[in-house]
């Protein structure tokens, strides 16, 4: 029977296994497939997106051209004490409708700053930008990096760069001012920015199916660059965020180089998730079909176990029937607190723990008083609930786990109070005494009073080899015993 039991799983488990393989070695290669060519569409989308970026930089750097090559700007700002005053107002006053980009500054030859200024593309008006601003500006570094003046690359020279400013992130664009043949020598300089703001961004997003945001660089972010795409941008590599989304980084540049902008591009998982989803309905029908054929194998072993569980309770249950029976062996049917026999067996253990350590151990035994005639009086019943009642109140006058009581003979306890000096046990005798005259149950057959009292003897020892726990009974029996005979109702110590 074991071994049909045991082929059957076998066979189920085996079964399951083989699917699972089929499933497994279906599922990763072409989920791996699928993660390569999202991820190869994703570089293709973050190239075209830095191609866009690129043609923003080159619109920005067509009207820097169109500005700095110039015969009469070149004239302009070649000396300030010869040029013309009323230029710039004629020819900069706005509302002209040909500006789109937002900052226009003029630097002359001597590195001055000759003008600054708004450019609100709505109206095309002019505003003076904050002296923050353009002390920012003259400190750039790198801001008029340009050829010699007989060098022939001079007229082809920019500088392009993102700026961190009180504006916002701004695209830069700067170039040489030289005649309208782009002759020179160079008479300064003509800096065009352009704001990189969400507007900005939601341009450069048009037509992609990738989302952006824009973050300043961590100054110690390790760098992910594996291209250029302009001199101010580094494209990063495409990294996966979670199951749903992958991430791609272009990083923006300053005028020396340094990351100054993240524009971080994500993009939803979508075929990802589509083979996940299809494979996970192909791995649901094989699961299925396995399930199908495994129904009846599995519903014999479930039988089966059921079987063995029943068994296991019916054993469980012995067992707990059993360890019934034993509590029951060692408590008094009566009163239910420890019988005789767990007496002598607790009373041994303790005088054997005692002797080991070398600790006090003490004994206390009581004897109801004139309790024969409490029983030809009031009848048995009665004596019977009496017992009852005098056991809980010694079982609950103890206030320690390890004290004892058991019912020594027909109205006879016994109190076993382990690491106990002699006092203590006079001090708990006591208070046995008065707690059972104070229960005020009515004896009127007694000699000495109206109540049921209780005689105690008491006797302590710090056990020797040469004594046994038989001699610690000894005494205690021969102190209650002299507890009776003066008077019954105290104490003997």
């Amino acid at each position: 029977m074991k071994l049909r039991n045991r082929v059957l799983l076998l066979s189920n488990a085996c079964l399951l296994l083989v699917l699972l393989c089929i499933s497994l070695g279906m599922r990763r290669p072409l989920l791996a497939q699928f993660a390569v060519l999202e991820q190869q569409l994703m570089s293709k989308q973050v190239a075209k997106v830095g191609d866009a970026l690129h043609m923003h930089v080159e619109q920005l750097d067509a009207a820097a051209i169109s500005e700095a090559n110039w015969t009469e700007l070149h004239t302009y700002l070649a000396e300030r004490s010869g040029a013309d005053p009323d230029f710039y107002a004629n020819n900069y006053s706005g509302g002209f409708g040909k500006w789109r980009y937002d900052l226009l500054c003029m630097i002359d030859r001597q590195g001055e700053l000759r003008h600054l200024d708004l450019v609100n593309t709505a109206t095309q008006m002019l505003k003076p930008a904050s002296g923050a601003l353009r002390n920012q500006l003259l400190q750039l570094p790198n801001l008029q990096r340009f050829p010699a003046d007989n060098d022939p690359a001079l007229i082809e020279s920019r500088n392009a760069f993102f700026l961190n400013s009180e504006l916002g992130p701004l695209m830069v664009v700067s170039r040489p001012v030289l005649t309208s043949n782009g002759v020179g020598p160079r008479h300064g300089l003509v800096l065009l920015a352009k704001a990189v703001d969400q507007a900005f961004i939601e341009l450069l997003m048009t037509s992609s199916a990738l989302t952006a945001e824009l973050l300043p660089a961590a100054d110690d972010a390790p760098s992910t660059a594996v291209g250029t795409s302009t001199e101010l941008v580094r494209v990063g590599q495409v990294r996966l965020v979670n199951e749903q989304s992958l991430s791609s980084d272009l990083t923006l540049l300053n005028s020396i180089g340094q990351p100054i902008y993240r524009l971080v591009l994500k993009r939803s998982r979508v075929e990802y998730q589509q083979a996940q989803t299809m494979l996970n309905r192909l791995t649901a029908i094989l699961f299925g079909l396995g399930m199908a054929l495994g129904a009846v194998i599995s519903w014999l072993i479930i039988r089966n176990y059921r079987h063995r569980q029943t068994l296991q309770d019916s054993q469980v249950a012995l067992q707990q029937s059993n360890l019934e029976l034993e509590k029951l062996a060692n408590l008094d049917g009566l009163t239910h607190v420890a019988n005789r026999r767990s007496f002598d067996q607790y009373l041994r253990q303790e005088w054997a723990r005692a002797l080991r350590n070398q600790t006090p151990l003490t004994l206390v035994l009581c004897d109801i008083d004139h309790f024969k005639s409490y029983n030809d009086s009031y009848g048995h019943l009665a004596g019977d609930a009496c017992l009852i009642q005098i056991a809980a109140e010694l079982k609950h006058s103890l206030k320690r786990p390890c004290d004892f009581v058991a019912r020594y003979g027909g109205e006879e306890f016994a109190i076993v109070l382990p690491e106990t000096a002699l006092v203590g046990g006079l001090v708990v005798a006591k208070n046995l005494c008065a707690r059972i005259e104070a229960l005020k149950i009515e004896h009127y057959a007694t000699p000495a009073g109206c109540y049921l009292t209780v005689s105690v003897g008491v006797a302590c020892m710090t056990p020797q080899v040469n004594f046994s726990e038989a001699d610690l009974i000894a005494q205690s029996d021969q102190h209650l015993y002299l507890a009776k005979k003066a008077g019954r109702n105290q104490v003997s110590v």
